[in-house]
C-alpha cells in the first residue's frame, strides 16, 4: 500500500512524537478503509483564548479523497491530546464514510426495476 502524503502541525504547543505516531497510524487505517486517500493535513492546536476548565485542544483534519475534500474540526477539553486526536479521527471516519456512501449511491442506476 503506498504511503499517503501527511502533514502534521502543532500550533501553540510542543511537538509530540507519540501524537505524530498516532496520527500516522490513524491515517493508515483510513487508507485501508477508503483505499484512495490522496493526502492528509492534521493540525493540533491549543487555542490562545482563555477557557473555563480543562486543557482545551482543537484538532483539524483535511482528508483528500478523489474528487472530495473531507474536513473535520474538533474542539475538545479532553484529558489528553491522545483522546482529542482519537475523537477527531472518529468524527472524520464517519464523515468519510458518508461521502463514500453518497458516491456509491450516485453510481447506482435509478428507476431500473428487476425483470422477471
Amino acid at each position: 500500500m503506498p504511503t499517503v502524503p501527511l502533514q502534521i502541525k502543532f500550533l501553540n504547543m510542543r511537538r509530540m512524537l507519540t501524537i505524530e505516531r498516532l496520527i500516522a497510524e490513524r491515517v493508515g487505517d483510513l487508507q485501508a478503509l477508503h483505499g484512495r486517500v490522496i493526502g492528509c493535513h492534521v493540525s493540533v492546536e491549543t487555542p490562545h483564548r482563555s477557557h473555563q476548565s480543562g486543557n482545551a485542544l482543537e484538532v483539524r483534519i483535511s482528508l483528500a479523497l478523489p474528487g472530495e475534500l473531507v474536513v473535520t474540526r474538533k474542539s475538545t477539553s479532553a484529558a489528553t491530546p491522545v483522546v482529542a486526536v482519537n475523537q477527531a479521527f472518529d468524527a472524520l471516519k464517519r464523515q468519510a464514510r458518508k461521502v463514500t456512501e453518497k458516491k456509491i449511491a450516485a453510481r447506482k442506476p435509478r428507476g431500473t426495476a428487476k425483470r422477471r
